[in-house]
């Protein structure tokens, strides 16, 4: 037998329903089946008509053994029609309730009804996930299209968006929507819990109720697909104004995600990257929106998940691991969400991670102060999961692409410092310069550094008979991998040379002839070849398009210009070659154009006549060494 009391609600409403619908009145003087909860004594099957619904009062009647909520200001036939079609579903133990749609819109109720069917049958994580999420997507499903009428294509563009909300507004406060309702009530026995959702809206038309063949492409209808994967089975009845879901109490230890829920995951993108090895951090103090956030990152494959109840907490976490994804609620305690933003946007290791902030706050200020603030994207609660879906989703995709990219550019890097090293050895070795300067009585200094990893510019020197030695410098067009090839494909052919190089115009004869034809068109070479005759005190010398190595003798210094053309830009150029004095106590500076193409300090080309200039005073030094540092310095 049901019993009926008031809630802020005058004695006379609480009289007239109890008549109408045959009720005993509570307190009375006589009211079997009674029980004893947190002092007070109740009967066990109450009915509480209340008025001025809040969140704080939903979870207090909730917590007493009461199995009916009726809105005061619902329909009169929308009371007696809910306890109708309970009456004739319910087994066992049963809770519900039946509210209009303001207090609908205004109060989590999935999350108030979930937590109490909970402290009634002591869910496990993911069970508790499944209810939850069902029961948020029918309540809105109910309340939007159902009740309220609103077509989801609103929801489409931002411009109908803007529409969306003020037919909302307005039909929340219309007593022809707002008095509608809806109602949920669950019962149970040993085996399952069975819930069931009624809404008072116009449901399916005709056509759609004939068909049955549900629109997958369509932009509305996803909603009830997701609710359905939720549960262990779902019926839709009366034209989908009533929703029915079981689940089963013998769940298996890991729940497996429904088919229907994952193709809703599936519809909101078409990249098919592996989500499985992601891992995504939530910072949420709310542990009933912690599990549904959990679950819904399941639903995509997602498992690597850590949970933090604020933001202290969750900016260690992220410290110790840094994740793929942070989930970020704006409201916590001990540190906000735009205080963590400021935290993790300060340093390079973590302002790269992307930042998805949920909040119920969805305002034009909220949005602009968090993104503002370094926030990747923005959802508002309470979430939608297709919208969550496709958020997670695109940026832990991003986030892929990147880590891939990153791998690419690191498995360059490792091979172009190889490669480095493959040019490198090309230059003379500290030994072979040793040994060098011991046989023909040379001091030899040298500065080497490519513009990038790897470079078109290389120098070696080789002995030709015990008084005769050689000494090039080479710069082929352009940077990088395509100019560092051409490098060693001239140090392979100049080894294969060897001593038969005669002199140096014969040398670079012989080199354009192998280069022509074999270069790629628009690739070529500037050298510079001198021969040292340490008996006879010459320097013989021949160039091709090389910048005039500078001969400091006596105090005096002259550039040693050449005519030749680069190598392997035409077949048979022709290449002079000039003798000069070189005797004890003269320097010569050979070097690239990086130097001549430096800017000075007006930030104008430094040209020859500039490097010539400022190279004067180091070239009268007596120790090479000093000489090259003292260049690098200027």
């Amino acid at each position: 037998m049901y019993h009926i009391t008031g809630d802020s609600v005058s004695k006379e409403q609480v009289a007239a329903l109890a008549e109408k619908m045959n009720f005993k009145l509570w307190p009375s003087e006589s009211a079997p089946f009674m029980t004893t909860v947190q002092g007070q004594t109740f009967p066990k099957h109450l009915s509480v008509l209340a008025d001025n619904i809040t969140e704080e009062k939903l979870h207090l009647l909730f917590e007493m053994p009461i199995v009916n909520i009726l809105d005061a200001n619902a329909l009169q036939e929308s009371i007696e029609d809910y306890y109708r079609h309970k009456k004739a579903t319910s087994k066992g133990q049963s809770i519900g309730f039946i509210l209009t749609c303001p207090v609908i819109y205004a109060c989590d109720v999935a999350q108030i009804f979930t937590e109490a069917l909970n402290k009634r049958l002591n869910f496990t994580p993911s069970r508790y996930g499944n209810i939850h999420l069902a029961l948020h997507e029918a309540l809105v499903n109910g309340l939007i299209h159902g009740n309220l009428q609103i077509s989801s294509d609103l929801r489409q563009s931002a411009k109908d968006y803007v529409k969306y909300s003020q037919i909302l507004k307005d039909r929340l406060t219309d007593p022809a929507y707002a008095r509608k309702s809806i109602s949920i009530w669950a019962n149970w026995d040993a085996q399952k819990l069975e819930i069931k959702i009624r809404d008072e809206g116009a449901g399916y038309s005709i056509s759609t109720e004939m068909d049955k063949k549900p629109d997958t492409k369509a932009k509305s209808g996803r909603g009830l697909k997701m609710i359905a994967g939720t549960a262990d089975s779902c019926t839709i009845e009366d034209f989908g104004r009533e929703i029915t879901l079981s689940f089963a109490f013998d769940e298996p230890e890991h729940y497996q995600v429904s088919e229907a829920l994952v193709e809703s995951a599936d519809e909101v993108s078409h990249f098919t990257a592996d989500l499985s090895d992601c891992r995504v951090l939530v910072m949420e103090d709310n542990l009933s929106n912690q599990t549904l956030v959990a679950r819904l990152l399941n639903v995509v494959g997602i498992t690597k998940i850590d949970m933090a109840v604020d933001g202290i907490e969750g900016l260690h976490k992220v410290i110790e691991n840094p994740p793929d994804l942070i989930i970020l609620d704006i409201t916590m305690p001990r540190m906000n969400g735009y205080e963590v933003l400021h935290h993790l946007k300060s340093v390079p290791q973590t302002a790269d991670i992307p930042v998805l902030i949920q909040t119920a706050s969805d305002t034009r200020e909220t949005r602009d102060k968090t993104f503002s603030s370094g926030a990747t994207d923005f959802i508002s609660k309470p979430i939608n999961p297709l919208e969550f879906f496709a958020r997670v989703k695109v940026h832990l995709e991003n986030r892929l692409l990147v880590k891939d990219l990153e791998g690419k550019l690191k498995q360059i890097d490792e091979e172009l410092r190889a490669a480095q090293k493959v040019q490198t050895d090309m230059l003379p070795s500290e030994e072979s310069l040793k040994t060098f300067q011991k046989k023909y009585g040379l001091q030899i200094a040298h500065f080497f550094a490519p513009s990038s990893k790897l470079g078109g510019d290389f120098w070696q020197l080789f002995p030709i008979s015990s008084t005769r030695a050689a000494v090039y410098l080479c710069d082929f067009s352009g940077h990088g991998v395509a100019a560092a090839l051409n490098t060693v494909r001239l140090h392979t052919l100049i080894t294969q040379m060897n001593k038969g190089i005669g002199g140096p115009a014969a040398f670079l004869q012989k080199l354009n002839d192998q280069l022509y034809g074999l270069l790629p068109r628009g690739h070529f070479a500037t050298f510079f070849c001198a021969v040292i005759d340490i008996e006879k005190q010459t320097l013989s010398y021949s160039g091709a398009g090389a910048p005039a190595p500078l001969l400091c003798s006596c105090g005096d210094i002259c550039a040693l210009k050449t005519k030749g053309m680069p190598l392997g830009i035409v077949r048979r150029p022709v290449y002079d070659e000039v003798t000069v004095p070189f005797k004890p106590g003269d320097n010569l500076l050979m070097f690239s154009d990086a130097f001549t193409e430096s800017p000075n300090e007006e930030g104008e080309r430094l040209g020859d006549e500039g490097f010539e200039k400022m190279a004067f005073k180091p070239l009268c030094e007596d120790n090479p060494e000093q000489i090259v540092a003292q260049i690098m310095d200027s």
